[in-house]
């Protein structure tokens, strides 16, 4: 017996090429493939800034110098793994793959998760030196949770992507038959 699936979404909202409101679901993954790929270089660049600042302010941080430049790379690294998983979620979303689509899914929830692990690592190891909560933690928290509500809605798009694929849409030509 075969299962039949049913497609709840219009073809019009799929593929809507005018009007006021014209991004369809596709265009919307491939943004928030574009914007992992950005902000990730961004906050490495941010990051490798912070290190080599922290290395010439060393005494400052007396003890807690080497772990906070630990959490420091931790960061560098997660943002390093979501730069390589957005390049290959956007060959997934060109190519309507779903097994490029998954590694972007699962490695963007588990990095932001260690991300904000190895953040809050850092400003409490910093803190503990400056016995208080300086301006810089709050602007790095204030980093973070834009970009966390950021990656949140990119995951949305990427995800109703991935279903949408999953469930045989596609955004490809019609073939050409020759006779």
């Amino acid at each position: 017996m075969m299962k039949s699936t049913t497609v709840l979404y219009r073809y019009n909202d799929i593929s809507r090429k005018n009007g006021f409101y014209s991004l369809n679901i596709r265009h919307a993954a491939i943004t928030g493939a574009i914007y992992t790929l950005n902000i990730s270089v961004l906050v490495v660049l941010i990051y490798s800034w912070m290190i080599s600042s922290n290395m010439k302010n060393a005494v400052l941080l007396q003890d807690v110098f080497y772990g906070v430049q630990i959490a420091y790379t931790a960061v560098i690294g997660t943002n390093l793994f979501i730069f390589a998983a957005s390049v290959i979620l956007l060959l997934g979303i060109v190519k309507e793959r779903v097994s490029l689509i998954v590694p972007w899914i699962v490695g963007l929830i588990t990095f932001m998760a260690l991300e904000a692990v190895a953040i809050v690592y850092s400003n409490v190891l910093r803190d503990h030196v400056n016995k208080k909560f300086d301006s810089f933690c709050k602007i790095e928290v204030t980093f973070y949770l834009i970009r966390a509500v950021l990656n949140v809605l990119s995951l949305l798009s990427v995800i109703k992507f991935y279903n949408m694929v999953r469930l045989g849409v596609t955004w490809k030509g019609p073939e050409t038959i020759e006779l």
